[in-house]
């Protein structure tokens, strides 16, 4: 019997330590394609700077080249009426006459072409094969001009009238990943590294981000429209993040959301994962303990809400954290783990080190301003 047992042990061992196996061999491929994904994508990103006349950087956004002899779709807002634009391309490349061929002032993109040939590009992807839950790229520039990228979520797609201040009479893609400086104009960009959509959205507009679909301005190189931007010669890139303007109405700090919050609340809708494991783990774990952030245990309240869901055939539980009075999203992760409470475990590390790493970006905030205080 004691063999029967010894047999049956082992079996079951060796057959979980084949599927973890073929999960980290999954993952690594994964990992491995989604770097590939990235690194061709960001070849076609841009930096598009927009000055005043006087050489006075007015902002920089993101632009995303759609072919390659540079035709570029980028956000049309911060365009209009600018005195000076500039094109800086991922290689340091620098394109000062740039015109504009198209734009669409509804949905905010506008399309503009320098002269250029073999460059990298993105080719579009149909909306019609997106679908809510997928794994996206989000490409656009920090605030140190370093590219960057952050993985989401797409969401359904809906009309503009339904989000606070995104428009009225056209789609747009609702998608959750964290947003830099810089993210307007940015791309969005599928699993197969197809462009979505054009990110025209942002936290400051009701909290929820948004793209316009490729496909609805895809058109837009064809417009026939030839208006010469004023020569960017004398633009450089500001040295810090606080020299950028938005084109937009301010937006709320997500540092500050999330450094400040002091309830949080838990929720699912995966059968795999129940609130109760990430209140429980949160609970003992004596760092969160120490951040005086109160676990709310019900359907309503709370200054965060943790989202957590684990898709089909995966041991990925992914999640969110966002401001439940701005809608903002504040963090997004995934861990991998064999059940539930592994998993719970391993969110609840990483959220303390969410709220640890904003509370020091906010007194180190707090300490570059007394230090410009001081020195006027």
């Amino acid at each position: 019997m004691k063999q029967v047992f010894w047999f049956l042990t082992m079996g079951l061992g060796l057959a979980i330590g084949s599927v973890w196996a073929a999960q980290e061999a999954v993952q690594a491929d994964t990992g491995q394609a989604d770097a590939d994904i990235i690194n061709k994508a960001e070849q076609s990103m841009v930096l598009i700077l927009v000055g005043n006349g006087g050489g006075h950087v007015l902002s920089v956004n993101t632009g995303v080249i759609i072919r390659p002899d540079g035709i570029v779709l980028t956000a049309y807002r911060p365009l209009r009426g600018a005195q000076e634009v500039q094109v800086r391309l991922r290689d340091g490349e620098v394109y000062d006459q740039v015109d504009m061929i198209g734009f669409d002032e509804r949905r905010d993109v506008a399309a503009l072409h320098f002269t250029a040939s073999g460059l990298a590009s993105l080719s579009g992807a149909a909306l019609g094969e997106a679908m809510p839950g997928d794994k996206i790229h989000v490409l656009n520039p920090d605030g140190t001009w370093a590219w960057s990228f952050s993985d989401g979520v797409l969401g359904p797609v809906r009309l503009a009238d339904e989000i606070m201040g995104a428009g009225h009479g056209f789609r747009v893609i609702q998608f959750m990943a964290a947003l830099p400086l810089g993210a307007l104009g940015g791309a969005l960009v599928n699993s197969r590294g197809q462009l979505l959509g054009i990110i025209t959205g942002s936290p400051n507009t009701g909290g929820v981000q948004f793209a316009v679909p490729v496909e609805s301005v895809g058109g837009l190189p064809a417009q026939g429209l030839h208006l010469t931007l004023g020569a960017g010669r004398n633009l450089a890139l500001p040295a810090v993040v606080p020299s950028l303007v938005s084109t937009r109405e301010e937006q709320p700090n997500s540092i500050t959301a999330l450094a400040n919050a002091r309830t949080l609340r838990v929720t699912s809708k995966t059968t795999f994962f129940s609130p109760f494991m990430l209140e429980k783990e949160l609970l003992s774990n004596p760092e969160f303990r120490a951040l005086g952030i109160s676990v709310l245990d019900g359907i309503r309240g709370g200054e965060l809400l943790v989202n957590v869901d684990r898709p089909l055939l995966t041991y990925d539980f992914t999640y969110s954290m966002s401001d439940t009075r701005s809608g903002l999203v504040l963090a997004t992760g995934k861990v991998i783990a064999i059940d539930g409470p592994h998993a719970a475990e391993a969110i609840a590390k990483e959220l303390v080190q969410e709220v640890q790493k904003a509370r020091t970006g906010q007194e180190a905030q707090a300490n570059q301003q007394e230090a410009l205080s001081a020195r006027q």
